[in-house]
């Protein structure tokens, strides 16, 4: 047997045990403090009814008859090239960035899986967007962050364009690791028969109702964690800052909002753009989940993200200093 081998095993192994000590942890958890929990789960689902799913199912099936119909590439023709210059992607993917950065990570998480499905863009284009391309919606961060958490829209707006920086930063890194790649379309997924506008249609309607519930039910759970484990770093007298950040890493909304409670601007700034940047371990699963059955590997996706918001911190603490 080779060192690879035994490695390969020995990661298996550990993988193995640890999800059956988390897996105790978690059930010990919960059921201990199941009233807490409870608690959280309705205040998730309220979350999900009013915010998340009437800003973002509408623009995920629009995404998705976008790209299978072609009209994404005829609203994009004239930008296409350059970003594709820019990202190092081809301009088929390129398309799935510009979209992105207005609907968020869902519409160009969409749109770029269902391009290579369709045998549009390559393995290596689609797993550079979905690294690249991964960012909250402008909705999110000029209405939820800017308006509603630092009384300013003019911040969100400062927050999405540090964020926008920082995904075409990435985007110089994404084209010179992949000097080498090919992005024939030819290397993608199989092409699917060409199918009817009706069938497109249902198709986005169907796809779209499924990645809500996956988003929603990743939402739910990572509620009821943190609100539990907020309650047991308390109790452990936990440092409040290194509660904020263990926290804040693991969900998005709850990271930016933690955020506030920070006195100084600038780290305040710097605190919440790097849970921007990050976007949090709940929308990760999101994202796995929802690529689930693309054969994609996601090694570059989360090596990025943590580079991400570590550039949104810096952006912004020099912005705001």
């Amino acid at each position: 047997m080779t060192a690879r081998a035994r490695a390969k095993i020995k990661i298996r192994r550990f993988g193995g045990a640890f999800s059956t000590v988390a897996s105790v942890f978690l059930i010990a958890l919960f059921v201990k403090n199941s009233a807490l929990a409870s608690s959280e789960v309705l205040q998730a689902l309220k979350l999900c009814a009013v915010m998340l799913i009437p800003s973002l199912f509408p623009l995920t099936v629009a995404s998705e008859i976008a790209a299978e119909s072609g009209t994404l590439d005829a609203l994009t023709k004239r930008i296409r090239k350059p970003l594709s210059r820019l990202l190092g992607v081809g301009e088929a993917a390129a398309s799935a960035y510009f979209l992105g950065l207005l609907g968020g990570y869902t519409a160009s998480l969409g749109t770029a899986k269902s391009l290579y499905k369709s045998g549009k863009i390559s393995k290596c284009d689609c797993e550079s967007i979905i690294a690249v391309s991964n960012m909250p919606s402008l909705a999110f961060l000029t209405g939820f962050v800017g308006e509603r958490l630092f009384q300013s829209s003019t911040v969100g707006w400062i927050l999405w364009g540090i964020n926008l920086l920082s995904t075409l930063i990435l985007g110089f890194i994404n084209r010179a690791l992949n000097k080498t790649r090919t992005t024939q379309s030819s290397l993608g997924a199989p092409p699917h028969p060409q199918k009817s506008f009706f069938g497109i249609f249902v198709n986005a309607i169907i796809h779209s109702g499924n990645a809500m519930l996956t988003i929603c039910s990743c939402v739910v759970f990572f509620s009821v964690l943190i609100g539990v484990l907020r309650l047991l770093l308390e109790a452990a007298n936990f440092p409040e800052m290194l509660r904020l950040i263990l926290l804040g890493s693991l969900e998005i909304t709850s990271g930016v909002t933690s955020a506030c409670a920070v006195e100084s601007l600038p780290l305040r700034a710097a605190v919440c753009s790097f849970f921007i940047g990050w976007s949090g371990l709940c929308v990760h699963f999101q994202v796995v989940a929802l690529c689930e059955g693309a054969d994609i590997s996601f090694k570059k996706y989360f090596i990025f993200k943590a580079l991400q918001g570590a550039v949104c911190a810096v952006l912004a603490y020099a912005v705001y200093s």
